[in-house]
């Protein structure tokens, strides 16, 4: 079977933000692969959104209600019907050659499940210049076909994301948001990824850092401490990312080197540095996270992690994942 643009449909979600939405638009309708079918997801709760896309009439607008949960998600899932979907962020940017390099890689690589790659972080509306004037992008990626090493990658060197990956739609057909929200609270994406790999396939992921140009702000939801997640949910994510690290042994290493930053990045987000320090030892108690792993600070009487790991981060990044590496 030979993959072409009609095979792939790109989602943007949005709520409140008709600016930076706009540039989101552009970067889909950009597309060096010809025109893709673009939809635009809106559950805002004025019409600015609505009025700014008027501007772009090959564009598919729906408005969802802003009241109801997960109401973009859902509509999204009655509306895919092509062999796959890309989810776009809407203060996100892509790479003019980014839906070319992946058909590319769909035509030439059998059963992907899920391609995706590394990103440019930028901040506000600061666009960097490597979008602004694109060049070609490089062809290398890393392929993986175990699930959990796929897992365990969001936290390595492939370090892929969530936000333009582009996933088999029955992925998305299958998948229960409500339910993962509940339990992993907004870092539900991180389990929907896990998921997708459960029914088998390969994942490709491109090291070109230029794909995905990731748009830092305070109005984006990983700043804002209103959904900042609860102890029980880090420890769910935790506990997600450690049934996937037991078996073999180097799974485990990158896992541990992880977990305590993980913790304290969401915990810390909306707690004082007691709550937290109190909190990391509640995941030693309980075996989340690894005592190896900690190094008691007598001057600030609080646990760091132990630097003497980050030698052990180098090698797995520098070698464990060469192996996996590949070119189109």
């Amino acid at each position: 079977m030979s993959f072409s643009n009609k095979d792939i449909t790109v989602f943007i979600f949005t709520r409140n933000r008709p600016d930076m939405v706009i540039d989101s638009v552009k970067s889909v309708l950009n597309q060096t692969a010809g025109p893709v079918k673009l939809y635009v997801l809106d559950n805002s709760t004025d019409e600015k959104t609505t009025n700014a896309i008027k501007a772009f009439p090959s564009v598919q607008y729906v408005k969802t209600d802003p009241s109801l949960p997960y109401a973009n998600f859902k509509k999204l899932q009655s509306l895919a019907d092509s062999a796959y979907t890309m989810v776009l962020h809407d203060d996100d940017l892509i790479h003019p050659q980014y839906v070319q390099l992946a058909l590319e890689a769909l035509n030439k690589i059998k059963d992907i499940t899920y391609i995706g790659s590394k990103n440019t972080i930028f901040y506000n509306n600061d666009i960097p210049e490597e979008y602004k004037k694109p060049k070609s992008l490089k062809k290398e990626f890393y392929l993986l076909s175990n699930d959990n090493l796929f897992t365990l990658s969001f936290w390595s060197k492939p370090n892929s994301n969530w936000s333009s990956s582009i996933i088999k739609t029955e992925c998305y057909k299958n998948y229960d948001i409500a339910k993962d929200a509940k339990i992993y609270g907004k870092t539900q994406d991180l389990a929907f990824l896990s998921q997708t790999m459960k029914t088998g396939g390969n994942a490709v992921i491109f090291t070109d850092g230029n794909i995905l140009f990731y748009r830092n702000h305070m109005q984006s939801d990983s700043n804002d401490k209103r959904t900042a997640l609860s102890k029980e949910q880090i420890k769910n994510l935790l506990k997600l990312f450690l049934s996937k690290s037991k078996n073999p042994h180097f799974l485990s290493r990158i896992y541990f080197l992880y977990s305590v930053y993980i913790a304290k990045q969401y915990f810390s987000a909306g707690h004082d540095e007691n709550e937290t320090q109190a909190f990391l030892k509640e995941l030693l108690t309980e075996g989340i996270i690894s005592k190896n792993m900690l190094l008691y600070d007598r001057r600030k009487k609080s646990l760091l992690l132990r630097l003497a790991f980050f030698p052990i981060q180098i090698f797995y990044k520098r070698n464990f994942w060469k192996a996996y590496l590949h070119k189109l």
